[in-house]
């Protein structure tokens, strides 16, 4: 229960891969993601790449890149709160 607690708010979510029980929690929840969401995510956070960047991989704007990360950010503490609950 304690755990629930220790789950990083929306914005730290991409600070915790440093913890690497956190960082393995991320990855299952990563791993049953859907694109877009998935991608974008994994390109700013472990890819350390811009938004201008993943937009220009993507072939959309920058804020489209924005907005699909906070998505994803999202989604990702959604379903690790479900986890946890």
């Amino acid at each position: 229960m304690s755990e629930i607690n220790d789950l990083p708010s929306n914005e730290n979510v991409e600070n915790s891969v440093t913890d690497s029980d956190m960082a393995f929690r991320i990855h299952l929840v990563l791993h049953r993601l859907e694109e877009p969401y998935k991608e974008v995510f994994q390109l700013r956070v472990f890819g350390e790449l811009s938004f201008s960047q993943i937009a220009a991989i993507f072939g959309k704007t920058e804020s489209w890149a924005r907005v699909t990360y906070h998505r994803a950010k999202l989604k990702i503490q959604e379903r690790m709160d479900e986890k946890h609950e």
